[in-house]
């Protein structure tokens, strides 16, 4: 897969599917940054440590059954898992699939404004390895 336009992204959460409830997804991943400069160096030298994530989704709010209030206020305090692919298609090679565990610690069911789309935003942290598949 080439450059693309963000319009299919698949993202289920405890193998529910929310991608026609979501505009917005983000896996941010990360290492710790250990610094390992000794005594006469003059430049600064460093190793990855820790890894550590975080998953932001945007929900467009729903109420109905098996929907998004439906699923995430039942899961607050718990791990979730969360797949993420750029398409709805199979995971490949150029389609992989992120798998996260997830810390579902903040839920919020309103969240909007008067006379705008009712939505709500999370941002849970990861909880284990974050596992990049391409089968």
């Amino acid at each position: 897969m080439a450059k693309f336009a963000a319009t299919d992204y698949s993202v289920t959460i405890n193998g529910s599917d929310f991608s026609s409830n979501l505009n917005s997804v983000e896996l941010a991943l990360e290492a710790d940054d250990l610094e390992t400069t000794a005594f006469g160096s003059g430049w600064r030298t460093r190793i990855g440590g820790l890894k550590n994530g975080s998953l932001t989704l945007n929900f467009m709010q729903d109420f109905g059954a098996a929907s998004v209030d439906a699923t995430l206020n039942p899961l607050l305090g718990t791990i979730a898992t969360v797949v993420i692919k750029p398409t709805s298609g199979t995971a490949t090679a150029t389609n992989p699939s992120y798998t996260a565990e997830c810390l579902v610690n903040q839920y919020s069911p309103f969240a909007s404004s008067v006379g705008d789309i009712a939505t709500l935003s999370v941002t849970w942290p990861t909880s284990g390895t974050v596992t990049r598949a391409t089968s």
